[in-house]
């Protein structure tokens, strides 16, 4: 399992780092598949317990938001969001055979995961110094605050965080992978303010480090409430060792829209 949790996040950081690279259309093209990847999984998730969400109008509704999104730079986005909810809420005046609750479950999976990822590109339309300035952060804050906990967790760890919703997290996991965030982020920052010849004040990579510690484990432990409630273990198996796609941006899903905000409010 240790030897598929490693060659999967080596591939993974491999293209991630060939989507920095190459940007564009590459990096447009992968937010939406991603996007429809880990909707589809959600979609699949919430089907074994007995919902029947509306799949084709989930997809749709999310393709045409990416389109629209990186064809007009996110003008219409928040006019396309009103019109969808509006739409979907209205399906059942025509087809009566369509639940409230499914309905309910093709709106959740429009926005989680749906839409999210979108703002990693309102990072890169509102660049700070360069396109993956505040991308390279985020994943940093999230993805380290994800590896000091699993790693402390497992060599420290002796009470849980949230027993019933998952076991396996420690409190002293997560205040490890808190402090792992705020201290890779500082030092990243101070090496790119070195690089890049600017004066960000270390406060803000600070804050950047809290908000991606705190926020990361709320992603993580919302989706593995998900997870708990239809029953399964993973989203997905697509990444060996790591489940599925959700459940490898369940943590960023939270985290890209909160460091996004303290970026355009204080920086």
């Amino acid at each position: 399992m240790e030897v598929k949790r490693i060659i999967s996040a080596a591939l993974a950081i491999s293209f991630l780092i060939i989507l920095l690279w190459v940007g564009g259309w590459l990096f447009n093209m992968s937010l939406l598949l991603i996007s429809l990847a880990a909707l589809r999984e959600l979609y699949h998730a919430f089907s074994k317990i007995g919902f029947s969400p509306l799949r084709a109008a989930g997809f749709m509704a999310v393709t045409v938001f990416f389109i629209q999104h990186f064809l007009f730079k996110g003008i219409y986005d928040f006019i396309y969001i009103f019109i969808v909810i509006i739409l979907l809420l209205t399906v059942q005046l025509f087809r009566r055979s369509y639940k409230v609750n499914d309905i309910a479950i093709t709106i959740l999976g429009f926005f989680y995961p749906g839409i999210l990822l979108v703002f990693a590109s309102y990072m890169r339309e509102h660049a700070y110094v360069f396109p993956n300035y505040l991308l390279i952060l985020t994943l940093v804050a999230t993805y380290s605050t994800d590896t000091y906990a699993y790693f402390i967790g497992r060599a420290l760890g002796k009470h849980k965080l949230c027993p019933t919703i998952s076991p396996n997290k420690t409190k002293e996991g997560s205040i490890g992978g808190l402090a792992g965030s705020v201290v890779t982020v500082v030092m990243l920052g101070i090496v790119l303010n070195w690089v890049y010849n600017i004066k960000v004040d270390i406060i803000h990579f600070v804050a950047i480090g809290i908000l991606g510690g705190f926020f990361s484990q709320f992603g993580d432990l919302s989706a593995s409430s998900i997870k708990r409630q239809c029953n399964i273990k993973d989203f997905g198996n697509v990444l060996p060792g790591h489940g599925g796609i959700l459940d490898r941006i369940d943590s960023l899903l939270f985290v890209l829209p909160v460091i996004y905000t303290y970026t355009q409010l204080f920086i």
